[in-house]
């Protein structure tokens, strides 16, 4: 008679702890939409943004991008939502000790406590997650990218990707919201398999920096995952239920870092308040474009348009609140087998580096698993040059330099081209631009990138040295002739049809000269620019060997007024 009493008293204890177990969910779906509406009836007042030339219509939502200039205030927080999240985050905590293992609880407790500005707290809800573990892992992820551990976040994120069902991981990694044109047609004709290669490259060439450990852009993607997740099913801020365009304005700008609600047109009739969401300033848009998805190696510096009017999507790196274009000289030497690229900047006199330390990093990259990175540290007060040494093909060129104190980032981003020869095939380098000395030229690489320019652009009242290296010419073949050309490129067409384009002050040496090694022939020159017009000028060098081709290499400068 004792089984089925003790079957009884276990049958009636396990009701008993589902009922517990129902009550406790239930109580903290009841805080969750008492804390919404709470928030929403509280939001602070703010007119509504006009639609503007810069605005899109995604299902319910309006979205409105500033212009330059029109960075909004930031409203505080009144004190009675962040009072009202308190309360909900007690009954949270209460419930995740209760049910560690609820997907729900965990998601909602980790999602309040970061947006309350928790996040050791919001780490340990993840640590002490029972839920299914891809889950919990992704929570985890989500803690680590708003806490900047970029590096840490990636590595979760796939972790928890390499976890999940098939299909989970499919509509994780899709990333058709971010596409738009040709790109967006090939991606939608590809199955979930034959997608991996596609985002791959994607993510590759989105990443903000490559000097930063961890794909920022992409663990800010997985985190916007997350949050949608978080979200399914319920009101939001706004009101609204989850649908999929709140999914769609999520996945491409993130999610709002403040709220208001619009002034109510009838304030003796209660209706439900129409409500703004606010992103973070400074967000941009760091996808490429076709032509750099198709070739990277042959992307130019516009197949990255940070700002344009309307971005099909953006995001705000947390460490940068300026991200410009970084004005520099680059160019290519052989080192037998492999090359040399030289990447010289100058921000000496840029107002948002200058004086400040500054860490510089030439990123070398042939695809999205092989790259090389040089860094320099230091005080922006003089050129710097990053010498980074690899082997010698098509690559993709990243020049970056960050001041983190201040959160300013320039980049400088496009693809090059370096051609693996033999060393008995002649050759010759890109051309060096440096500040001559007044003793004596460099005799070496090394000596010229001391006092290598920062830029293409040089004033009209200096002179200029330009360095160059010649390869595989045999000395025991007899004298080489070399020549220098600067000559300034075409005026304006009305100019020349008026006759008023002037002469164009072109400047050309020709001398003999006899290489001393076969292998590595460093020659330099300075070229007195007093007396140029101002314009954009082409230097151009030419080696011919006895009997051999022509050797030619050029640059482009600009030559301004002192």
């Amino acid at each position: 008679m004792t089984f089925p009493l003790l079957f009884l008293v276990l049958a009636s204890a396990w009701q008993s702890g589902a009922s517990d177990s129902a009550a406790t969910l239930k109580a903290a779906h009841r805080a969750r939409d008492s804390f919404e509406s709470t928030r929403r009836a509280s939001l602070p007042e703010s007119p509504a943004g006009s639609a503007g030339a810069h605005s899109e219509i995604i299902g319910r939502l309006r979205i409105t991008f500033e212009s330059d200039g029109d960075e909004e205030r930031v409203i505080p927080e009144p004190a009675r939502i962040r009072q009202a999240r308190a309360r909900l985050l007690a009954t949270l905590q209460e419930a995740s000790a209760a049910l560690p293992g609820d997907e729900w609880i965990a998601g909602q407790h980790v999602r309040y406590l970061l947006e309350d500005s928790q996040p050791q707290q919001a780490a340990g809800v993840a640590e002490r997650c029972r839920a299914v573990k891809w889950w919990c892992d992704a929570l985890m992820g989500l803690v680590r990218h708003l806490t900047h551990d970029y590096g840490a976040a990636d590595s979760t994120f796939a972790a928890a990707l390499a976890e999940m069902p098939k299909d989970e991981r499919c509509r994780w990694n899709d990333i058709s919201t971010l596409l738009e044109g040709e790109p967006a047609e090939r991606y939608r004709h590809l199955n979930c398999d034959d997608r991996a290669t596609f985002e791959a490259r994607w993510w590759w060439l989105a990443e903000p920096l490559y000097s930063l450990a961890g794909n920022d852009r992409r663990t800010e993607h997985f985190a916007r995952v997350v949050m949608g997740r978080i979200e399914e099913g319920y009101r939001t801020p706004h009101g609204m239920l989850w649908g999929d365009d709140l999914r769609e304005v999520l996945l491409r700008y993130g999610w709002p870092t403040w709220w208001t609600r619009e002034p109510s047109a009838y304030p003796l009739v209660q209706s439900d308040p129409n409500v703004s969401g606010h992103y973070l300033p400074h967000s941009l848009h760091f996808g490429p474009t076709a032509h750099a998805l198709a070739d990277p190696a042959d992307a130019r510096p516009e197949d990255w348009t940070l700002d344009p009017p309307k971005a099909r999507e953006q995001y705000a790196p947390a460490y940068a609140t300026s991200f410009t274009n970084l004005e520099h000289q680059e160019a290519l030497f052989r080192r037998g087998d492999s090359c040399l690229v030289v990447a010289a900047t100058d921000l000496s006199d840029d107002t948002l580096f200058a004086g400040r330390a500054v860490r510089v990093a030439l990123a070398l990259a042939a695809d999205e698993h092989t790259s090389v990175v040089a860094r320099d540290s230091g005080v922006a007060n003089a050129p710097r040059a990053v010498v980074a040494a690899t082997g010698c093909r098509p690559l993709l060129l990243s020049l970056e330099a960050v001041a983190p104190r201040d959160r300013h980032v320039a980049r400088a981003r496009y693809g090059v081209t370096l051609r693996r020869r033999t060393l008995a095939h002649p050759a010759i380098s890109d051309l060096l631009l440096f500040d001559p000395p007044a003793d004596s030229l460099p005799a070496t690489l090394d000596a010229a990138l001391t006092r290598a320019y920062g830029s293409t652009r040089v004033a009209a009242d200096r002179k200029l040295g330009v360095f160059w290296e010649v390869y595989g010419v045999d000395p025991a073949g007899g004298t080489v002739a070399v020549s220098l050309t600067l000559a300034r490129q075409g005026t304006g067409f009305l100019r020349r049809m008026l006759g008023l384009a002037g002469r164009r002050h072109d400047v050309r040496l020709e001398w003999q000269d006899v290489p001393q090694d076969s292998s590595v022939a460093p020659r330099a020159l300075a070229i007195d620019l007093t007396g140029l017009a101002p314009g954009r000028y082409q230097i151009e060098v030419d080696v011919t060997p006895p009997g051999g081709k022509t050797l030619a290499a050029r640059r482009e400068i600009r030559i301004e007024r002192p």
